[in-house]
């Protein structure tokens, strides 16, 4: 899968996440519980939901330290040392191999799992 795909498709996928909150009743803030999250997420059109729920169903499928670095970089939009120091990663100089090793390994994992889901999804039609 080109990278560049791959990454519109993950923006378009944590754009959905942020506007729908949490889908657990049992995390998130007190504000997500209250929101309305299906008008949110349908009254953005920028947003294609279709995608971003095929994409989340391959993110479920993700090991937790995948899902924890895909979670925090793209729908969190946290900063990399950030997500090292949560993820006990190690960071600073000499170290910027491992973030970047991190994230494309995070990349790779969830195009595999797309493409699994696309094929799946095909043979359901």
């Amino acid at each position: 899968m080109d990278l560049r795909a791959l990454e519109s498709r993950l923006e378009n996928w944590a754009a959905a996440q942020r506007s729908m909150g949490s889908s657990r009743p049992d995390i998130g803030s007190i504000e997500g519980r209250y929101r309305k999250h299906s008008a949110e997420a349908s009254s953005d059109p920028r947003i294609d939901m279709d995608d971003a729920k095929l994409v989340n169903e391959a993110w479920k499928r993700c090991l937790p330290l995948e899902k924890d670095i895909l979670r925090m970089h793209y729908v969190w939009r946290a900063h990399s040392s950030f997500i090292c120091r949560r993820l006990r990663l190690k960071q600073g100089k000499g170290h910027t191999h491992v973030w970047e090793f991190a994230i494309a390994h995070a990349q790779r994992a969830i195009a595999i799992r797309i493409a699994v889901e696309e094929r799946v999804e095909e043979s359901t039609v």
